[in-house]
């Protein structure tokens, strides 16, 4: 690590310290607090960091972009992840295929943001060095949408979603000053150069929505696509974006968070999950209403690797993380019914798991 980026880790992390002590404006009531207990894994081999999860409209899953350039795909019967996409047609497998080195990124590529528009089966990816891609169903290369906007080109694409109505997309470019494996400068120099962006399939144009943001990071779009989320890392916060109605155009402080966001997710009730980093790592998340309040904080039993996502998707938590070498799944209490997971899911009982170079 250079002197530059250590300095850089300890002023990110006095900022995290600090803001911690300014208190937890944001925390909601002790009742509201969930413990996560015991949690099933999904373990990647060779690779790590499944920093954000997708389901395709089958309800198969999850899929993930992780280190070496590929969105992999958990499949239930096999028990294993297989390649689904990679995000260019020339890249060099022998050089990619395994790799969790920094320094080959931008080459290899580096997934971060996925999610897919139901209605065409496409799956949209915001990859930290290629920009916007797009893949067709049933996998393979992506295409590249959008590489940069207004003559600046992307240097750090993020965060994705899709509004499931109109399929118009939209994402983040956390910097144009700072690549991802620099990200810790772009957080110490409160670098606002982040950008939150719209592109319309229809015309193939990407639109500047939102300048000036420090580390823009997940987006959501709301159950009616009035309105997009868009996390605000380095100022802990999550502003909102309107759509449609008399405010459409406008932006507005959704809710400030004593803790750092990372990715945002829409559960489908109106709420949305947002993952936090916080000093101790204890705290990984929170759920907003609708109106920006938190309505539960989610706590684990000790600190380990940052988490980046939180899902859920019935009742059942899924947890990336752009760290960790697994995908945890946190279920409900054995009084409530859960969704189907493969019974042999839980790390204990998991085989290793094995990256195939096709389907």
């Amino acid at each position: 690590m250079s002197p530059l980026i250590r300095i850089s880790f300890f002023l990110v992390l006095f900022s995290f310290i600090v803001s911690d002590r300014v208190g937890p404006s944001a925390a909601a009531d002790a009742s509201s607090v969930r413990n996560l207990g015991d949690y099933k894994r999904i373990p990647l081999t060779s690779v790590s960091g499944p920093e954000s999860l997708a389901f395709d409209a089958g309800g198969a899953g999850p899929y993930t972009g992780v280190s070496n350039g590929q969105v992999l795909r958990w499949e239930e019967g096999s028990r294993r992840w297989v390649e689904y996409a990679v995000p260019t047609r020339d890249r060099n497998r022998t050089q990619c295929d395994g790799s969790a080195v920094p320094a080959v990124e931008d080459v290899c590529g580096r997934p971060l943001g996925i999610q897919f528009h139901r209605e065409t089966g496409k799956l949209y990816v915001a990859d930290a060095y290629f920009g916007l891609l797009a893949v067709e169903p049933g996998g393979g290369a992506a295409a590249r949408l959008s590489a940069g906007v207004e003559g600046q080109p992307f240097k750090l694409t993020n965060g994705v979603d899709v509004d499931q109505e109109t399929g118009v997309v939209y994402f983040t470019d956390s910097s144009t000053r700072f690549q991802r494996r620099d990200w810790m400068l772009s957080i110490a120099t409160r670098d606002a150069t982040g950008r939150f962006m719209r592109y319309d399939p229809a015309t193939k144009q990407t639109v500047v929505l939102l300048r000036g943001l420090q580390f823009p990071n997940g987006v959501a779009v709301s159950s009616g696509g009035d309105f997009v989320l868009v996390a605000e890392t380095t100022k802990q916060r999550v502003l909102r974006f309107w759509v449609k109605g008399p405010k459409a155009g406008g932006s507005e402080v959704f809710a400030q968070l004593p803790w750092s966001p990372d990715n945002v997710k829409a559960n489908g009730e109106g709420e949305f999950w947002v993952a936090v980093t916080s000093p101790a790592r204890n705290v990984v998340g929170v759920k907003l209403d609708g109106q920006g309040r938190t309505t539960q904080v989610l706590r684990r039993r000790s600190p380990s690797g940052t988490v980046s996502e939180v899902q859920e998707i019935n009742g059942t938590l899924w947890l990336g993380s752009v760290e960790s070498s697994f995908v945890a799944v946190y279920s409900r209490p054995s009084s409530s019914p859960s969704p189907s997971f493969p019974p042999s899911a839980s790390s204990s009982s998991l085989p290793p798991t094995s990256l195939p170079r096709s389907l």
